[in-house]
């Protein structure tokens, strides 16, 4: 493959390697605003001694016609804008579950930790992570499809029955509730107190009752949608992931958890959710990996 930048555009920080002799370099990390965004990517190329011909970017948002407006920041980015202002022949987007989603080919076992054995009979999968909002990627019949369900409005009022709440205009959507953000304002509403998503995680994780039901509802919430993703697409591989769920993996590893899979679907259809295999990815750069895999497609 011809040298080329990688890049994972988080909410804060964003992540490069550089793909030089078809070795990838580490990957690093680091804090920049938005105004920053493009010198920054200058800097880099400008910076090393070799003809960079393809840049794949991996951020939060829908990539419409080769462009996407960032959920987690305000900034818009164009591939044929990158092109013409960096002088490189090729700039890839990509939304960042969807390159979640091609990182599955360049990660081995060791990537994951399994939550639940199952006896997967097909290669479908759903990729799924609450973090700024929910990232949520379909990979069917080898096709990786990014999603943006997290904005759609069918099941928040549903969901909210779990937190013991009623349908209000603070909960839209699905990512009004499962989210960093939507976490921070389920307690906001249940309790009348201000805590951030990671307080809340903490306290969970310490044994705090408050906090600890409102993750129990948040993971019950998650579950019942994935559940409902099992039975549209017969999914039967399941991959968590995110900041977010990392830090709850003692949660999910929880025999409570485990059975909610199977007690949160319609009785006549469990039997499907027994077989996913579930898995959280440990992996703390898919999406540079996931660039790699797509750039390694696109040839």
């Amino acid at each position: 493959m011809k040298d080329s930048l990688l890049i994972d555009l988080g909410g804060t920080n964003i992540r490069h390697a550089f793909l030089i002799d078809n070795v990838l370099a580490k990957p690093v990390k680091k804090k920049i605003e938005d105004k920053d965004f493009y010198s920054y990517l200058s800097e880099l190329i400008s910076n090393i001694d070799k003809n960079i011909v393809n840049l794949v970017i991996a951020a939060a948002g829908p990539n419409i016609q080769h462009s996407i407006n960032l959920t987690n920041r305000n900034l818009v980015i164009d591939a044929k804008e990158l092109e013409d202002k960096l002088k490189i022949q090729n700039c890839y987007l990509l939304n960042d579950w969807e390159a979640v989603g091609h990182s599955l080919k360049e990660l081995n076992s060791n990537s994951f930790q399994i939550l639940r054995n199952g006896s997967p009979k097909n290669e479908n999968y759903l990729l799924i992570g609450p973090g700024t909002g929910l990232g949520l990627t379909l990979i069917l019949n080898n096709q990786v499809i990014p999603t943006e369900l997290g904005n759609t409005l069918s099941s928040s009022s549903n969901l909210l029955k779990n937190f013991n709440l009623s349908e209000n205009d603070s909960f839209n959507t699905i990512e009004d509730v499962l989210s960093g953000p939507g976490l921070e304002k389920l307690y906001k509403e249940k309790y009348k107190e201000i805590k951030s998503a990671e307080d809340i995680v903490n306290f969970a994780l310490s044994g705090e009752e408050k906090e600890k039901f409102i993750v129990e509802a948040f993971l019950k919430s998650l579950i019942q949608i994935i559940n409902d993703l099992i039975l549209s697409f017969s999914i039967e591989n399941v991959i968590l992931g995110g900041s977010i769920l990392n830090s709850l993996e003692s949660f999910l590893l929880n025999e409570k958890f485990i059975n909610y899979f199977h007690s949160e679907i319609n009785p006549k259809y469990s039997y499907l959710a027994d077989r996913a295999e579930i898995k959280l990815i440990k992996e703390s750069e898919p999406g540079i990996y996931g660039c790699l895999a797509f750039l390694k497609k696109a040839g």
